[in-house]
C-alpha cells in the first residue's frame, strides 16, 4: 500500500571534499615516518591466566625501594592499629580476643599474593562482626569458626561461577545508608560497655530495652575510663590537621601525623600500663578487663562440621539451620566493603569475582586458626592513604606484627579495660557516617533520597540484614520501573508544514515497555482523530527484543482498526538500526525511512489521501524532491 521511493541519484549527499597535500609534501611527509615496531610476542594461555588470577605477578617484577620503604612504614602503622581493633571486633561479636587477632594475621598474608586492591587491609571489621552477632548470639563459639568456613565457600562459590556482577545492583544510596545505619549500631551496642553493664542480645530494640531496664548497674569507672578514652582519640585526630598545615615544620607534620595514626595503639598501652600499676596495688581494678585465653600461636586444624558442646549436640544440617541466611549475609557485606574501598582508588575498577574469591580463601583458611569472618575496613584504608601505602605487600608486615603479638603479647591483653576498646569502635565508626549524602539526594533525587532512607530505617530498627534485602529489592523494583516505563517523547511536529506525531524513545525498547508505548501512541492518535501520521524516531534506541518487535508490527494493525474503514494511519519507523529493522514484520500501513527526503515524501502523500493539501501543491513538492511525476 505504501512503496519505498527511492531517490535519485542527483540528490544523494555528495562527497566531502578533502584538501590534499602536494606531492612534494607528501613525499617528505613520508621520508619522515618511523619504520612500525614488531608487534610483541603474545603471552602464552598459561602465564595470562596466571596474571589475572595472581595478582603479585604483574607488580613484584616493577617493585623497587621507594615502594618497599613505603609499604613497610605502612605495614607497621596498620600492624600496630589493627591489634586493638581486632580485639575490640572479636568483643563486638561476643568473642575472645584472641578470633579477632586471629583474622588479623591469615587474611593479610593470603591478600598479598591474591589481592587485586592496593589499599584493602584484611581483618575483622565492626560492620562484619555486628553481623556476625546477629547469627552467632546466645550460642557456642564454634559457630563463628563454621560461619568464616561457610562464608569463605559461598564466596569462592560466587567467584568462581562468576556472579559478581550481582553486586552492581546495588547502588551506591543503598550502601552509604547500610554503612551509616551500622554505625549507629555499633555505637549503640558499645554503650553498654562504656556503662559497664554485661548482656548479649541481637537487634536495636531489644538491646534498647535491656539497656534502659538495667541503667541502675552502671558502673562509674568504666564510664569515666571510656570518656577519657574518647577524648584523648579525638584529641590525636585533631593533630591530623596540623599534618596537613604546610605552614609548619615538616618534622613536626610527621610527628603529628605518626601520632595520629597510631592514636588506638596509644591508647590501649596507657591503658594497659594504668591496669598493670593499679593490680601492683590492689587485687583487681575497678572496671572491666578483656579476656584472652590464649597464650600462644593457634594450631592449623579444618573446623569439624559438627558441634559438640555441654548442652547439645549439632550436626552439620542443624548448624545450616541455626546459622539460616547468616551464610549469605555475611560474604555480601565482606565483599560489599571491598567494592567500596577499590571504587574509591585511583583506579576506580573492581574485578569483584577475583575479590570474591579471595576473600573466601581469606575465610576458609581463617576458620582453620579459629578465625571470625573477615573483610577490608575503611578506617584501615584511610590509615593506609596517609601512610602512603603502594601494595598488598603491606600486608605482608603487618600480619607479621600481629604474629609477633600473639605469640608474645597475648597474655598482656588481658590487662586492657574494655571501655577502652569500646571507645575506639565508637571513634573509629564514626566515619562510616555520611549525612551529607542524603541531603544531596534531598535536592536533586528524591527517588534515591527515599531509597535510602528506606534502608537507612529498615537497618536500624530490624537489623543489617533485613534493610540489606529490602533495599536490594526496591532498587531492583527501580530498574524495572525504568525498564517498563523508559523516557519517552510524544509531540506534535511539522517538516515543510505538514505536521506528524513524533515519537522518541530514549533508550531501548524491551517487552516490559511496548505497552506503554502503544498506549502513549494511541493516545496521541485518538487526540488527532487518527489523522496525523506517526513517525517513531529510532536513532537512540540501543536495543529491541522480539516481544517488543511484535508490539511495534501490532501497533501498525492497532492504527489501522482505529481509523475509518476507508482510510488507516501511517506508520512510520525512522533511522532504525538495520538489525532492528530485521525483527518487525512488515504490514500495509508500516514502512522504513533512513532519511529526511522519504519522510516528507510519505507526509505528503498522506497529507494529499486525508484532503490536506491539493494535487497542485503535492506535484510541485514532487518535483523540487526530484521524482518523476505523470500528469494525465
Amino acid at each position: 500500500m505504501y512503496p519505498q521511493v527511492d531517490v535519485p541519484a542527483e540528490l544523494e549527499p555528495k562527497a566531502t571534499t578533502v584538501r590534499l597535500l602536494p606531492t612534494k609534501q607528501v613525499q617528505d611527509a613520508t621520508d619522515d615516518v618511523v619504520e612500525p615496531k614488531p608487534k610483541a610476542k603474545p603471552l602464552p594461555k598459561w602465564k595470562r591466566t596466571l596474571q589475572r588470577h595472581v595478582p603479585i605477578v604483574n607488580w613484584l617484577p616493577t617493585y623497587n625501594m621507594e615502594c618497599g620503604i613505603d609499604d613497610f612504614i605502612s605495614g607497621i602503622t596498620l600492624g600496630l592499629t589493627i591489634i586493638p581493633e581486632s580485639i575490640a571486633c572479636a568483643l563486638l561479636a561476643g568473642l575472645p580476643a584472641r578470633y579477632g587477632l586471629c583474622s588479623a594475621f591469615i587474611g593479610p598474608l593470603i591478600y598479598v599474593l591474591f589481592g587485586s586492591i592496593d589499599k584493602v587491609i584484611i581483618g575483622p571489621t565492626s560492620l562484619v562482626a555486628l553481623v556476625s552477632l546477629q547469627f552467632t548470639v546466645g550460642r557456642p563459639i564454634e559457630f563463628a569458626i563454621l560461619l568464616t568456613f561457610l562464608s569463605g565457600i559461598v564466596q569462592i562459590i560466587m567467584g568462581t561461577m562468576r556472579m559478581g556482577f550481582i553486586f552492581e545492583f546495588i547502588s551506591m544510596p543503598v550502601i552509604k545508608a547500610f554503612s551509616s545505619a551500622t554505625a549507629v549500631l555499633v555505637i549503640e551496642s558499645q554503650i553498654k560497655v562504656l556503662l559497664g553493664i554485661k548482656y548479649l542480645v541481637a537487634g536495636l530494640l531489644s538491646s534498647v530495652s535491656t539497656l534502659t531496664s538495667r541503667i541502675d548497674e552502671a558502673n562509674m569507672p568504666d564510664l569515666i575510663m571510656g570518656v577519657c578514652a574518647i577524648g584523648f582519640l579525638v584529641m590525636f585526630e585533631l593533630l591530623e590537621r596540623v599534618a596537613h598545615n604546610e605552614k609548619l615544620d615538616r618534622n613536626l607534620r610527621i610527628c603529628c601525623r605518626y601520632l595520629s595514626t597510631s592514636r588506638n595503639t596509644l591508647i590501649v598501652l596507657i591503658g594497659g600500663i594504668v591496669t598493670y600499676i593499679w593490680l601492683g596495688n590492689s587485687e583487681r581494678v575497678p572496671y572491666a578487663l578483656s579476656e584472652n585465653t590464649m597464650s600462644s600461636l593457634p594450631n592449623f586444624t579444618v573446623p569439624d562440621l559438627s558441634i559438640e558442646s555441654p548442652e547439645r549436640s549439632y550436626t552439620f544440617w542443624q548448624v545450616l539451620s541455626e546459622l539460616n541466611v547468616g551464610i549469605i549475609i555475611i560474604p555480601v557485606v565482606g565483599i560489599l566493603t571491598n567494592i567500596s574501598i577499590g571504587k574509591l582508588t585511583p583506579k576506580g575498577l573492581v574485578d569483584t569475582n577475583l575479590e570474591l574469591c579471595t576473600l573466601g580463601m581469606c575465610n576458609i583458611f581463617g576458620s582453620c586458626v579459629q578465625a571470625m569472618p573477615s573483610s577490608g575496613a575503611f578506617t584501615r584504608y584511610a590509615i593506609s592513604t596517609a601512610c602512603g601505602l603502594k601494595t598488598p605487600l603491606a600486608n605482608l608486615y603487618l600480619g607479621a606484627i600481629v604474629l609477633l603479638a600473639l605469640g608474645f603479647l597475648s597474655p598482656y591483653f588481658n590487662y586492657i579495660p574494655k571501655a577502652t576498646l569500646a571507645a575506639i569502635l565508637i571513634c573509629s565508626i564514626f566515619t562510616l557516617f555520611d549525612f551529607k549524602l542524603p541531603m544531596r539526594l534531598w535536592r536533586e533525587s528524591k527517588r534515591d533520597f527515599c531509597t535510602w532512607m528506606l534502608c537507612f530505617c529498615v537497618c536500624v530498627l530490624f537489623g543489617v540484614e533485613v534493610g540489606l534485602f529490602v533495599s536490594i529489592i526496591v532498587t531492583a523494583l527501580h530498574l524495572l520501573f525504568l525498564w517498563a516505563r523508559p523516557e519517552l517523547v510524544v509531540k506534535i511536529q511539522e517538516l515543510d508544514e505538514l505536521q506528524y506525531i513524533c515519537v522518541t524513545p530514549g533508550n531501548g525498547i524491551y517487552f516490559p515497555a511496548i505497552n506503554y508505548l502503544r498506549e502513549r501512541v494511541l493516545k496521541a492518535c485518538e487526540q488527532a482523530e487518527f489523522k496525523i501520521t506517526v513517525v517513531i524516531d529510532g536513532h537512540k534506541i540501543t536495543g529491541l527484543d522480539y516481544t517488543a518487535a511484535q508490539g511495534i508490527s501490532k501497533l501498525s494493525s492497532d492504527l489501522c482498526r482505529q481509523a475509518d474503514a476507508s482510510s488507516s494511519t501511517l506508520l512510520i519507523l525512522y533511522r532504525f538500526p538495520v538489525e532492528l529493522q530485521r525483527m518487525i514484520d512488515l504490514t500495509e500501513n508500516l514502512v522504513f525511512c533512513e532519511n529526511e527526503a522519504r519522510v516528507r515524501e510519505f507526509l505528503t502523500q498522506e497529507s494529499l489521501r486525508n484532503g490536506f493539501i491539493n494535487l497542485k501543491e503535492h506535484i510541485r513538492a514532487s518535483i523540487d524532491l526530484g521524482y518523476a511525476v505523470d500528469i494525465e
